[in-house]
């Protein structure tokens, strides 16, 4: 299969292939697969469909190992960086967030700034203070 995918992925995929190949034999039926399988009965009907289509594969999500939807973009994430190193050290994460947004015109959060200058070490956030326990 995978080398994305978890231990318990590839149980839970053998688990509902086992499922399918029984629903598909009438061994049981659509509202006991999806009961079993702790799915909706669409969601059901939509992967055996697609094991009908791809086989075991097509029961594996096709997201996997692809970056998530709201990760920072490479060439923005390089530019802040670029920035962070030239002009960041001895600025804290609001005034290069400033330059960021106003001379650069990325536009990216002030926290991923900040989240930024932590991982490029530009900058050190304070130690929380903890409350007096009696």
């Amino acid at each position: 299969m995978n080398d994305h995918y978890t231990a318990w992925q590839m149980l839970q995929a053998a688990l509902r292939l086992d499922l399918i190949e029984a629903y598909i034999a009438r061994e049981i039926t659509l509202a006991e697969l999806a009961q079993s399988a702790e799915l909706s009965p669409r969601q059901c009907i939509r992967l055996v469909k697609r094991y009908r289509e791809s086989g075991p594969a097509g029961l594996l999500s096709r997201r996997q190992g692809k970056p998530g939807n709201h990760q920072l973009k490479a060439d923005i994430k390089a530019q802040a960086l670029q920035l962070i190193r030239s002009r960041g050290p001895g600025m804290n994460p609001s005034a290069v967030w400033q330059i960021l947004t106003t001379e650069y015109g990325i536009q990216i959060s002030k926290e991923t700034v900040r989240k930024l200058m932590i991982e490029e070490k530009a900058w050190h956030p304070r130690p929380s203070s903890k409350p007096e326990s009696d």
